[in-house]
């Protein structure tokens, strides 16, 4: 056998649908038949792919096959094709613990059936690089001698401080470093190359810059003669969420929402504007970080948050403003539970973050926040959790679960997850709940449920006191929420929360359409207490004085049939902005708009009320709000059935033998993306086989080549027709197959 198109197409049907269980993305979309299976199994991308998801036991023991490809072979148990010979000294692996990941690995096609046993493709060994392990060349391609294990310990010990950190360095970050010629470290790095430790060559792209060089027996014997990085690979122990756990994820929960729901009222009247590059003004973000009491980079979550839930949106308007939108409503109906659940799962698929990226903070709710890889990571640390891993495990656990896919700055990238995850409640001093757990796991009703029951009962009533404030003994219903939140302010949270009664809140229920006999109702109706007689006095009193003045339109106008009231109006300087005049003894108007004479008026203490243009009082009542955006529904992957595409390839395979046989042009040349044809092409290059080709000219006509590829680079393909050289353009390329 000497390619793996030949492996591919000598295997079962049960090991063919292995590899497509294994490498998923083989099967999108089906491949015609086992050659170009085959080809896409070769290229970069899918190679890549593949290795890329292999966890840190597999990937040692492919870079392992890697630095051994070309060494003799050996048997193994478990395994019928022989290995690489030290492929267990190397590995630190032995008996069924070696055996698994070599099967795992052939099976997904990174190992291959080569005429003198298992080793790994081309691919594999241009994905691993020149360095696999990150272990560096030979001591002798290195023209060094090898040096003594007994000697490179005691060389170590003596070394200087600053020549061991080097040569550390080396071990676990790499084989290759370039310094500069007369700093410090290009001391440290002469002392190593006068010791035989470490060739120092001077950097050919740059004479002021020394190349280091570790040989790859000093790394191996200084990480204990195997490939790893590290010394224990082992995942950290599982254990399952406690129900202590539970009960604290309960109060965060209660204490999110509350802080959420209080987060989007202040917003709703502050109204900030939506800046012209997107997201919301630092100076906006920071006057409702006063009016909330948060820290900004709380308050950048929270709302964060809210735009994932689709709770909050751009008006898209002239001037645009962020706005409360429609499902707003819907949420605070919500039980506490579905509310919590509903804020979770956006997050959890959010490619947002609020990890800075730059050099700066990122602005709230700007494009800022994205960074697409969150997406994964959050999805690997979220599942980590699941499994009971303690927070302070999780980098541990995910460098074996995904080493190649870990970011730079992992401790960082993933302490920000689980910062997320803590202000969500989604975990507790490092510990997953069992809602949270449900909802990793997709079940979100099941989630409602758990969480349901280790939330206190809501609470329908409230207790009124004479000083003017309204104790709510629990998590309040949606109802008493509503009414409270239109008349009353917060001032607590916790067990119980406090809310006060004030001219300003008394005035926003009347402007919500209610009169004062009617919010005296409603008051009494959720108070377990007689009304205060101090309460009744300040309802009456601001409702008797609320209306009083009535604005409109002309930029907009103001009429009294109080003058004296105009008069004093007139004379206020904190309302010289609005440009007031006299129209008439009971009127005035203003260049200002309707909404800004009435904020301005209520902020000197006025109480006006807003008319139609036929006089009749209109309640602020209905507040605006803007259409959520639209929800864009994850992508759906139809799971492909193995088995059967195996049957469809074998008989795609079959007519095009039978197509070759009576084709005096050579076999049919199927339509193969330019990926899967250079794979092919790599391949024939390295095996020194003709192929056949289709290309298309200028027009779109396609005519067959016999070709002998060479090289395959630059998105070209270089060979001989007819011992002529000719290159052709991979793009060009319409189909290609092995001649003979």
């Amino acid at each position: 056998m000497r390619s793996l198109a030949e492996d591919i197409r000598s295997r079962s049907e049960e090991e063919l649908a292995e590899l497509l269980r294994r490498r998923p993305d083989l099967t999108r979309p089906a491949p015609a038949d086992l050659t170009a299976l085959a080809a896409r199994a070769a290229t970069v991308a899918s190679t890549t792919r593949a290795v890329d998801h292999l966890d840190a036991t597999h990937l040692a023991v492919l870079e392992a096959a890697a630095l051994l490809d070309g060494s003799p072979r050996a048997a193994l148990d478990g395994v019928a094709e022989p290995v690489p010979e030290g492929l267990a000294e190397l590995t630190g692996l032995d008996g069924p613990g070696l055996a698994e990941p070599v099967l795992a690995l052939r099976d997904a096609g990174l190992l291959w059936r080569a005429p003198d046993g298992l080793a790994p493709t081309r691919t594999v060994l241009d994905v691993l690089g020149p360095a696999p392990a990150g272990l560096g060349p030979r001591a002798a391609d290195l023209h060094l001698p090898v040096v003594d294990p007994d000697a490179v310990d005691r060389l170590r010990e003596e070394a200087p401080p600053a020549a061991r950190t080097v040569l550390d360095r080396l071990v676990d970050g790499g084989p290759v470093a370039t310094v500069s010629s007369d700093s410090q470290a290009a001391t440290a790095a002469r002392w190593l190359g006068e010791h035989g430790l470490a060739a120092v060559r001077e950097d050919a792209d740059d004479t002021a810059r020394l190349r280091v060089t570790l040989p790859r027996e000093v790394a191996l014997h200084l990480r204990g003669g195997t490939t790893r990085r590290r010394p224990d690979l082992t995942a950290p122990a599982e254990s399952g969420p406690s129900p202590d756990v539970d009960t604290q994820t309960a109060a965060v929960v209660l204490d999110l929402v509350a802080l959420l729901d209080e987060v989007l009222e202040h917003l709703e009247s502050a109204r900030p504007r939506v800046l012209r590059s997107g997201g919301m003004a630092v100076v906006d973000l920071r006057s409702l970080a006063r009016q909330t009491q948060l820290d900004p980079d709380d308050l950048r979550f929270l709302l964060d948050l809210a735009l994932g839930a689709r709770l909050l949106a751009d008006d898209e308007g002239p001037e645009p403003t962020w706005r409360l939108t429609t499902l707003v409503e819907t949420w605070r109906e919500a039980s506490t539970a579905q509310r919590w659940v509903d804020l979770v799962v956006p997050w959890t698929t959010s490619l947002r973050t609020t990890l800075q990226i730059g050099e700066s903070a990122p602005r709230a709710l700007s494009d800022d926040m994205v960074w697409p890889p969150i997406r994964g990571l959050r999805a690997d640390v979220l599942d980590v959790l699941a499994q009971g891993v303690p927070a302070a495990e999780v980098t541990t656990a995910l460098r074996e679960r995904r080493p190649r896919r870990m970011p730079q700055d992992a401790q960082g990238v993933v302490g920000s997850v689980l910062t997320e995850a803590e202000r969500l409640g989604v975990t507790v001093q490092g510990r997953i709940g069992t809602a949270a757990t449900a909802v990793v796991r997709g079940a979100s009703p099941q989630a409602v449920e758990i969480l349901q029951g280790d939330l206190p009962e809501p609470v329908d009533h409230a207790l009124v006191q004479a000083d003017l404030t309204a104790v709510v003994p629990g998590p309040p219903s949606p109802s008493l929420a509503t009414t409270l939140r239109r008349s009353a302010t917060l001032e607590s949270r916790g067990g119980a929360s406090i809310y006060r009664f004030s001219d300003a809140s008394v005035r926003q229920a009347l402007d919500a359409g209610l009169d004062g006999e009617q919010l005296l109702a409603e008051l009494a109706a959720i108070s377990r207490t007689p009304l205060p007689q101090g309460l009744e006095y300040l309802v009456r009193d601001v409702a008797r004085r609320h209306g009083q003045l009535r604005a409109g339109s002309v930029g907009s106008y103001l009429r009294s049939d109080d003058e004296a009231h105009l008069d004093r109006l007139l004379a206020l300087r904190d309302l010289s902005h609005l440009q007031l005049r006299r129209l008439a003894p009971t009127v005035l108007v203003s260049p200002a708009s309707a909404p800004v004479l009435l904020e301005s008026l209520r902020e000197v203490g006025a109480s006006p009320v807003r008319e139609s243009s036929g006089g009749v009082v209109t309640a602020a009542g209905a507040v605006r709000r803007v259409s959520p955006p639209r929800e864009v529904p994850p992508p759906v992957t139809v799971a492909a059935d193995p088995p059967a595409l195996v049957a469809a390839m074998r008989r795609g395979e079959q007519a095009a033998q039978a197509r070759a046989l009576v084709s005096p042009t050579g076999p049919p040349l199927p339509p193969m993306d330019p990926a899967g044809v250079a794979g092919v092409l790599r391949e024939a290059a390295a095996d020194r086989v003709h192929v056949w080709l289709g290309v298309a000219d200028a027009i779109g006509d396609v005519r067959r080549v016999l070709l002998l590829p060479e090289a395959v680079e630059g998105g070209r393909v270089r060979g001989s027709v007819e011992d002529e050289q000719r290159t052709y353009s991979i793009h060009r390329i319409t189909g290609v197959a092995v001649a003979g």
